[in-house]
């Protein structure tokens, strides 16, 4: 439902009502698109481990669903650190600040996922 209301709302800008598209309009549509496809993503992974399931084989799958979904969390917190910098860049760039926080914060969890990749994953 996200991603068809993300195309809905990117064509009701610029289809039907151009005279009220901007660049900030292009936002909405990125971040819905955005969060729609991770969750995709995410239901799709525990699908296929929870409901199409072979057999509970071992620990390291279990290690290996935990990387898929963090590394689907981390793909959409970037595209989002990355609109939030456009938005804040045309908005109020005294604002800046905060879409570095939120880049920080994003690099943290990749060092952590890092960090549990070399100790947990590989030790099995």
């Amino acid at each position: 439902m996200s991603i068809g209301y993300a195309f809905y709302d990117y064509l009701a800008h610029e289809l039907f009502n151009p005279e009220t598209y901007s660049l900030e309009s292009v936002f909405e549509p990125i971040i819905a698109l955005t969060m729609g496809l991770a969750i995709f993503d995410l239901a799709k992974t525990l699908l296929e481990r929870e409901v199409f399931f072979k057999a509970y084989s071992d620990k390291k799958d279990e290690s290996r669903l935990l990387l898929k979904f963090l590394t689907a969390i981390i793909i959409a917190l970037s595209i989002e650190a990355l609109m939030v910098v456009f938005k804040i860049a045309l908005d109020d760039p005294t604002q800046m600040i905060y879409a570095l926080y939120l880049i920080i914060g994003v690099s943290l969890i990749i060092f952590s996922l890092s960090v549990y990749s070399k100790f947990v994953i590989t030790e099995k």
